[in-house]
């Protein structure tokens, strides 16, 4: 039967099938399994270290994956010969984070080098530009208000004029798959939004995919979010679809994530007597004054005999006890990557945003606070070694809405410091609810939602890897295991 013949689908412009990258030691992404449909517009958020650029890379065909297939456009970079590589990355454009444009160059030989891929460096760098190729550049200068400047040396621009050659030198080249490794990176908050609307004008009809550890400014232009984490996908959403939870695995400090370890005790015998040497424990804050005080009289109910020093700081102070051999056993709110210790996750918390129940000329009203709004109010904050603020800080640094320490008012060196200080109306500030739950309770104090903004806090149990654990240790994390799971109460 006649009729209209139906058009070939396109290929992806992109398919990750098990890609694997390792560079010596490090492994940049494992196994990433991704596809990226023709016209897309796709924003690759995640951390620094992510594996972002990496993804990029293999894009662009600037590099292979160790293991694992990275389509490009429907052909394997991996398998192609010069010429077809070539012309493949003819059709690909990269806008990076540094721009690599030459500075002592006018607008017109940076924006013409846009073409290297499909004319050859010679013809560039040597034969003088058409009137007709001025002509072409000039219009692509002027979809990006720039075309006063096609003969100005690049290094007379202003930053955010030079980001704009860079966009008109990949317009230039006119690829089918556009991509901009941290376009916001060096980028004032009230530009980003018109940075991303100078990109998606440039990719309209192409496929575009961004990396950012942006995820604010990124939504309005992206519907479709890929969450990227220590070189794994963590997830692939709609982003109507991505939520606070998708953001605290994503972006939550190593130190606060889950530790998959379990310290290893066995059935204890009755302890008797009391000729051995006490149990010394180090805690944090948040277990010294909230978990151990339960358990401690169970402990001691259960055995008599049994003397226990405690010594309640910092997160950093606890765990130098611990090391330094002044602790059997530390109770922190942070673990980190000693080789000598191992870490078991006992509770899990959650850090909230407080203040006072009137704190008036703030503007926080019912609805969530923005991020971006947060890093400015007046704000009360733990001493530095706490974890709670260790956490918070990095977090948020890492989702792009880092904290103005201009706007720091006042360090309290307690929990119950700094929520006195909050009630009083000094400033907003961060607390672990299990610390607040009285002064929330009480109506001392009141949480403040932010959007997308989920911070989770864990206490861990900590003991030395290499030395053997007493059995008033041992006893001890039994008794903390199951207060424990009494809090967090029927699974």
């Amino acid at each position: 039967m006649g009729g209209t013949p139906t058009a070939e689908p396109l290929p992806p412009a992109l398919e990750l099938e098990g890609a694997t990258v390792d560079y010596r030691a490090a492994r940049a992404l494992a196994g990433v399994r991704l596809a990226i449909r023709s016209g897309e517009r796709v924003a690759i958020i995640g951390p620094s270290g992510a594996g972002k650029s990496t993804l990029l890379r293999l894009a662009n065909t600037s590099l292979f994956p160790t293991a694992g297939v990275a389509r490009v456009l429907g052909e394997d970079p991996a398998t192609l010969g010069a010429g077809r590589l070539r012309a493949l990355r003819a059709r690909v454009g990269t806008i990076w984070q540094q721009l690599h444009l030459v500075a002592q160059a006018s607008v017109l030989e940076n924006v013409r080098m846009g073409r290297v891929g499909s004319s050859t460096l010679a013809a560039l760098a040597l034969g003088g530009a058409s009137g007709a190729e001025r002509a072409r550049v000039a219009a692509v200068l002027a979809r990006v208000g720039l075309e006063h400047k096609l003969d100005e040396r690049l290094e007379r621009l202003s930053g955010g004029e030079q980001q704009r050659v860079a966009v008109a030198r990949v317009l230039h080249q006119s690829p089918d798959l556009l991509l901009a490794d941290e376009p916001l990176a060096s980028v004032d908050p009230a530009r980003a939004a018109e940075v991303l609307r100078l990109l998606v004008s440039a990719a309209e009809g192409r496929t575009l995919v961004v990396s950012t550890h942006l995820l604010e400014p990124v939504l309005p232009f992206f519907p479709r979010v890929v969450g990227l984490r220590a070189g794994e996908v963590l997830f692939d959403l709609p982003r109507e679809r991505v939520g606070a939870a998708d953001l605290a695995r994503l972006y939550q400090p190593l130190g606060a994530t889950p530790s998959g370890e379990r310290i290893a005790t066995t059935p204890l015998p009755a302890l008797r007597g009391s000729s051995g040497p006490p149990l010394r424990v180090a805690a944090s804050t948040l277990p010294g004054d909230h978990l151990l005080p339960r358990v401690l009289p169970a402990l001691r109910a259960a055995h008599p005999d049994v003397c226990v020093h405690l010594s309640v700081s910092d997160t950093g102070a606890a765990l130098d006890a611990l090391l330094g051999g002044d602790a059997e056993v530390a109770l922190v709110g942070a673990r980190d990557l000693h080789p000598d210790l191992v870490f078991e996750d006992v509770l899990e918390d959650e850090i909230v945003l407080l203040a006072a129940p009137a704190l008036g000329g703030l503007g926080l009203g019912a609805a969530p606070l923005p991020a971006s709004d947060l890093a400015r109010l007046p704000r009360v904050d733990r001493e530095r070694g706490s974890a709670t603020r260790r956490i918070v800080e990095a977090q948020l640094a890492e989702m792009g809405s880092p904290l103005d320490p201009a706007a720091q008012v006042a360090e309290a060196g307690s929990p119950a410091a700094l929520l006195g200080a909050i009630a009083a109306g000094l400033g907003v500030g961060f607390a672990s609810r299990l610390s607040a739950a009285a002064d929330l309770a009480a109506g001392r104090v009141r949480e403040v939602p932010v959007e997308r903004l989920r911070i989770p806090r864990r206490v861990y149990a900590a003991v030395r890897r290499d030395r053997p654990l007493p059995e008033t240790a041992r006893a001890l994390l039994d008794l903390v295991r199951a207060e424990a799971a009494r809090a967090r109460g029927p699974a």
